[in-house]
């Protein structure tokens, strides 16, 4: 698994203006939020102990915490993002928590990312509508899925409209992947999608 990359890359990439800063992190990672945001209740069915997950575009790790929990002593989370102080946030609350023997870290660039990890589970919350190339990353996402494997994608009803939202889902089914489940309250326009080919 990449672990340990982080690179000195500081900066967001200009064809990205959504990216939430890092200085930003603490809205992306507080008590209020998990009231609205359980990442129990949002990824918990999909993820088995001994499981190797990827958390992609993770930020300060909101989610990766919890997932690093979720897979326990034998299962791995990959923490991905393309801002190196957001790791090193991740890094920091993993040590805190007791599980950062549990998770790698990875600097990713835009494109391509530069993972070959494979998962059983890969979370992309709030950040496909980011990336500059959506073909090209979706078709990097289902690379990495094991066999049997899905990707929770949610995305921000704020930022992606339902026409946008399906336009996605359109490519992703381009690059070979289905969309199997389109669940309700998961904080956002959501699909659960696994390989198709």
């Amino acid at each position: 698994m990449e672990e340990n990359t982080m690179q000195n890359n500081n900066t967001v990439a200009p064809e990205t203006p959504h990216v939430c800063p890092h200085q930003f992190a603490f809205f992306l990672d507080n008590g209020f939020r998990r009231l609205i945001q359980n990442p129990k209740r949002i990824v918990g069915s999909y993820i088995q102990k001994g499981d190797t997950v990827i958390d992609m575009g993770c930020g300060p790790g909101y989610f990766t915490i919890d997932m690093a929990k979720m897979v326990g002593p034998e299962g791995r989370v990959l923490a991905v993002d393309i801002q190196t102080k957001m790791l090193e946030r991740v890094r920091e609350k993993a040590e805190k928590h007791a599980v950062a023997e549990r998770i790698g870290f990875h600097t990713a660039g835009s494109d391509p990312m530069g993972l070959t990890q494979k998962a059983d589970f890969i979370l992309a919350f709030y950040m496909i509508h980011e990336v500059p190339d959506m073909k090209h990353t979706l078709g990097e996402l289902k690379n990495l899925l094991k066999k049997g494997g899905k990707i929770l994608a949610v995305e921000p009803r704020m930022h992606v409209s339902k026409a946008a939202f399906e336009k996605m889902i359109r490519i992703a089914e381009g690059v070979g992947l289905k969309g199997i489940d389109y669940p309700p309250r998961k904080g956002g326009r959501s699909v659960v999608f696994e390989s198709g080919v």
